[in-house]
């Protein structure tokens, strides 16, 4: 006799019941969510206190070195950095501070450091006078890249060349570096003019102009240093001494001069 082959129901599908591991996992991903917003919210309060906790342990401003300074104060790098003796060091932003130092008058770039546990480290870069600028509201101080020094002294600076002329304080440095390389003669400049935005004139200080050519004012200037060492006419009674030509000195006697035109 053959058996009916009997076939079992279709079974339900149930809802599995979650894990005791699970429940743990989502309790405590919601104990995260709730901490970090809790830590978010309070977060400067807590920052403080962490602060002041490293501080108490020995981590606070006592002392700061300064390297570099040389033309700025004392009271202009204290008034600038705004800083208090016993402060967190770990809370002193170093970007803020360097660049409220970088904008004092002579400071060019600045370097701020901490070296734990109680020091700041400051290294100023200052900017190199070359000359005094002519202007309208007097001289001013400028540097090599031909920049105003705010708040420089000019008459301390006396010393140096006034540079006049358009365009002349960006163009200074090159042709004071020029004239840097024959020292006797530079020691009797007083003064130089950029003419035409295109060459220079030297003043001396005993009254003589030297025109330099537009082109190879370097090899024009050595050129007159050699023919000064062998016949000494710098000290002369002159007016001009012409170096444009590339083969000759033109001088000219200090004599009174009727009518005078713009010069080129």
């Amino acid at each position: 006799m053959r058996l009916a082959k009997q076939i079992a129901p279709e079974d339900k599908k149930t809802p599995r019941r979650m894990s005791l591991r699970g429940y743990l996992f989502g309790f405590l991903a919601l104990c995260f969510i709730l901490g970090s917003g809790i830590i978010i919210i309070q977060w400067p309060t807590i920052k403080t206190g962490f602060l002041h906790q490293i501080a108490e342990a020995g981590f606070k401003l006592e002392t700061v070195t300064i390297n570099g300074r040389n033309h700025t104060t004392h009271q202009e790098l204290n008034d600038a950095l705004k800083l208090q003796n016993g402060a967190p060091i770990l809370s002193i932003n170093l970007t803020e501070k360097r660049l409220q130092i970088e904008q004092l008058g002579w400071v060019e770039s600045a370097y701020l450091e901490r070296l734990l546990p109680n020091t700041l480290r400051l290294t100023i870069i200052e900017r190199t006078p070359i000359a005094l600028l002519q202007t309208n509201e007097g001289h001013q101080l400028i540097d090599d890249t031909g920049a105003i020094i705010a708040g420089a002294a000019p008459e301390a600076f006396s010393h140096l060349p006034v540079v006049s002329g358009k365009d002349a304080a960006r163009q200074a440095n090159h042709l004071i570096e020029i004239l840097k390389t024959e020292p006797e003669l530079y020691a009797e400049i007083w003064a130089i003019q950029h003419i035409s935005k295109r060459r220079w004139n030297v003043h001396m200080k005993n009254g003589i102009t030297i025109k330099l050519p537009e082109n190879e004012p370097g090899f024009a200037w050595s050129r007159l240093a050699r023919f000064e060492h062998r016949n000494q006419i710098i000290q002369r009674d002159l007016a001009v001494i012409d170096m444009r030509l590339q083969d000759q000195i033109l001088i000219e006697p200090n004599l009174p001069i009727r009518g005078k035109g713009q010069e080129t």
